[in-house]
């Protein structure tokens, strides 16, 4: 017995090592951050515990067992789960390589953006779409806006991202669209805009957007969304990348708006009637662009390499509308060899531009060229830059702590007009920590300081603090996954700070505290094995832009006024929604519906008006100094917008053709709470600058050689724009002086814009896109691509004519 007793013990005195490497079973690429669990089969161990660990940086795990049976389980979100059993003998180390492969489903896509961890798109309890970089290489998107335009909810107007019709048209200062690469704000700190052609769009890995309210998360401009662009990092086979593209615009369908022809400015039929200039360059031919790009990621053993960069030049289809921009970004990591999960690293991106900002035509029978009363178009050179060294730390039981920053400087020179000239730098710090615990709690905290200075002859001078700190909890009970998350922020500009939300009483005084909270929840509930049916509430705070509130310049005789007075908005928004997947044969898609509500209290727009020129207050007759005209941003009141999303999307076979096809229509209806808004055009309810219905749509099919696509986007017509360009109420209704003032300043800065509104007022915007591909190889393809095919002409905001019909031809290899 006793023996017995002493050989069991030198069994179980010693362990067994148990390794391996996961790899993806399709290219064979090492899968981070796996899940093992190991259970014992025998129940040798008296507490039967399950035990586990994740794979490192390239793929490998290792654990020390007791000699005996196991089942060893693989879990990998959005990969096929696989089941081992192993048997552990004294003395004998078990290597077990494991090949997993994906999901095929595209409701299994991994996302991040929803709840700042990886997660199925099925499982995420708010509405999201992904864009993959396939879609943005089909249709040639250089510039990230196009791409984005595609998804159903999402409009970009003028530059200005919208989601779920949150923003019209803002005159390029402000944002409810928090745009985020690689998790971090992208946004200038002087006019909290996005430019999209900084984006590096030649190395991405996907887009995510999120929508509805999502300060918790991300903090003030996600009033109406999230969208976060995530680079793409090397994988196990170096892989160069390089597209060159050429593209022309094609004659406009009127050829009254065709500038570049010489009789455009002399003859018979000029529109000018003047002799031709020696120091003036007129075009022979028609405008032409074009860009060249390229990538490269490498792992040099533990150092992981990205590099990109892009050229690109635009002779623009509006006369001295024009773009000339370089690019390089490169982002570097580094695994320890030493610290098995610790990873440090450096992500950089610049670009230098020099281009020319068109604001409005010149009249509607010359919608090409600029509006020379309001200083035609403003050339503009400068660069971006932004620096983001990181430091992530796995542990073996999943948790993982994250030290990220961001240094991002914008330099704007007006060389014609160094008044407007603005540099801004921001820096970004967020520490987060993740752990999950007991198998279905995920729990995410984390703190952010963002400072910021502003040196502008356009804002003035400012400094701006912003604290934060973020907590999330995610559940799983059985089909039901659930989530509850809040945020403190705390924002300094100047000498002005958040609004008290909640003070501490000390009996005979109190103490204001500045913190403004937001909060979320949501849950999600798998109905069936692919109906998942979900609900969210989210609350939002934005508060102003510098260049909302101190913006100090004028157009000619358009004067854009500062607002010192302009507060914070605040924002709530609700859905419900369901998204299923479904198997028609080897046909597989997913349709996704839902409806919603957003509610933004006393929302910021900029509105035009007449003024004190002294205190930027509405003009009274008590004034003492003359009034001025212009436009300033203020808190014009409460509005709602409910509406709903519905998109589907279906791929199959068809004998050696692949097809896939995506579409989506999306209905919005905002309007103002708080009544009657006296500065639209129209008697409608509905907010300027937003259309009411959109539908999407894509499909493309592939064969072993050739490639053939279309895209086409349909938006109802703009209901309302400022009054001030065009009054379309019944003119017997209206004060004939009023009505003929408006007419009178509209002819002026927009001249031909009040009758050409009236005769389109129902025009719709209708747009396709076609493109042809053929691959010489695996390695080489080239594709046409035609935009705007049928030439239709289209006018988004006022006084600005969309692009006539294009040609592009592009050449792609990969190395």
């Amino acid at each position: 017995m006793i023996a017995a007793l002493l050989t069991s013990f030198s069994i179980f005195s010693q362990t067994v090592l148990l390794s391996g490497k996961v790899i993806d079973d399709g290219n064979k690429e090492a899968l981070y951050g796996v899940n093992i669990i190991i259970k014992n089969a025998n129940e040798l161990l008296t507490d039967s515990k399950q035990l586990g660990t994740t794979t490192d940086f390239d793929g490998n795990y290792k654990i020390a067992l007791y000699p005996g049976t196991y089942n060893v389980k693989f879990v990998y979100i959005g990969y096929e789960e696989i089941e081992k059993t192993v048997e552990l003998i004294v003395g004998q180390a078990v290597v077990l390589d494991v090949a997993i492969g994906q999901k095929a489903e595209i409701i299994d896509e991994i996302v991040v953006s929803a709840g700042k961890f990886e997660q199925k798109l099925s499982e995420v309890t708010v509405s999201m779409e992904v864009i993959k970089p396939s879609t943005i290489e089909n249709n040639n998107s250089f510039d990230m806006s196009d791409a984005l335009n595609q998804i159903s909810g999402v409009d970009i107007q003028d530059k200005q991202p919208s989601i779920r019709s949150s923003t019209g048209w803002s005159y390029g200062a402000g944002s409810r669209v928090v745009i985020l690469m690689d998790d971090l704000p992208i946004m200038s700190a002087d006019a909290g805009d996005v430019k999209w052609n900084y984006i590096p769009v030649e190395n991405i890995s996907q887009v995510e957007v999120l929508k509805g309210a999502s300060s918790v998360l991300f903090g003030s401009s996600a009033i109406g969304g999230v969208i976060n662009v995530r680079s793409a990092y090397p994988t196990d086979k170096p892989v160069t990348k390089i597209s060159y593209f050429n593209g022309v615009y094609g004659s406009p369908r009127d050829d009254r708006y065709k500038w570049w022809a010489k009789e455009f400015f002399s003859g018979s039929n000029s529109k000018f009637n003047v002799p031709l200039r020696e120091d003036v360059f007129y075009f022979v031919r028609n405008p032409m662009y074009g860009g060249l790009s390229f990538s490269h990621s490498q792992k040099f053993d533990n150092l992981d390499l990205t590099m990109g960069g892009n050229h690109f030049i635009d002779e623009g289809f509006r006369q001295a509308d024009y773009e000339r921009r370089s690019r390089f970004n490169a982002n570097i990591r580094y695994r320890s060899k030493k610290i098995n999960g610790l990873a440090i690293g450096l992500n950089s991106n610049f670009m230098a531009i020099d281009m020319s900002d068109f604001f409005m035509w010149a009249s509607d029978t010359m919608p090409y060229l600029a509006n020379p009363t309001l200083g035609a178009s403003v050339p503009t050179q400068g660069y971006r830059m932004n620096l983001d060294p990181f430091i992530y730390y796995y542990k073996p039981n999943g948790s993982k702590y994250s030290l990220r920053t961001r240094y991002f400087m914008t330099d704007n020179v007006m060389p014609d007009d160094t008044m407007k000239n603005s540099t801004a730098h921001s820096y970004y710090m967020e520490y987060q920590y993740q752990t999950v615990f007991a198998d279905k709690w995920n729990f995410a905290a984390g703190a952010v300081y963002a400072p910021s200075l502003v040196q502008s002859n356009l804002f003035g001078d400012h400094q701006s603090t912003n604290l934060a700190g973020y907590a999330q909890i995610d559940v799983r009970f059985g089909r039901l996954k659930a989530n509850f998350g809040m945020r403190g922020e705390y924002f300094l500009l100047d000498s002005t700070q958040t609004e008290s939300a909640f003070n501490i009483d000390l009996g005979d005084d109190y103490i204001e505290i500045p913190i403004r909270p937001v909060f979320r929840a949501g849950v999600n509930y798998q109905a069936t094995e692919q109906t998942f049916i979900r609900a969210s509430f989210g609350q939002g705070y934005r508060f102003p832009s510098i260049a909302e509130k101190y913006t100090a310049t004028s157009l000619g005789m358009v004067n854009i006024l500062p607002n010192p007075r302009l507060t914070p908005e605040s924002s709530w928004s609700a859905e419900v929604g369901v998204k299923q997947a479904y198997k028609l044969g080897k046909w597989r898609g997913f349709a996704d519906f839902a409806v919603y509500n957003q509610d933004i209290n006393n929302m910021m727009e900029f509105t035009f008006g007449i003024f004190n020129p002294i205190t930027f207050m509405p003009a009274t007759d008590q004034d003492t100094v003359p009034s001025t005209l212009g436009f300033q941003s203020q808190n014009i009141g409460d509005v709602r917008v409910t509406g709903m999303d519905l998109s589907a999307s279906i791929g199959g076979k068809v004998r050696n053709s692949l097809i896939t096809t995506i579409v989506g229509y999306s209905y919005n209806n905002p309007f103002s709470k708080t009544g009657e808004d006296t500065t639209t055009s129209s008697l409608s309810p509905m907010l300027k600058y937003r259309n009411k219905h959109s539908i999407k749509g894509d499909i493309n099919v592939e064969t072993r050689r050739i490639t053939f696509g279309v895209n086409v986007i349909w938006r109802s017509a703009m209901e309302n724009v400022d009054r001030l360009f065009c009054d379309e109420r019944d003119e017997t209704t209206v004060d004939p002086v009023t009505y003929n003032s408006y007419f009178l300043f509209s002819s002026f800065i927009l001249p031909g814009y009040w009758n050409y509104r009236i005769e389109n007022a129902n025009r719709q915007y209708i747009n396709f896109d076609v493109r042809f591909g053929f691959k010489f190889s695996e390695k080489m393809r080239t594709s046409l691509v035609i935009k705007n095919v049928f030439n239709r002409e289209f006018v988004g905001r006022p006084g600005d004519m969309y692009a006539p019909r294009r040609f592009e031809i592009v050449l792609s290899a990969t190395l």
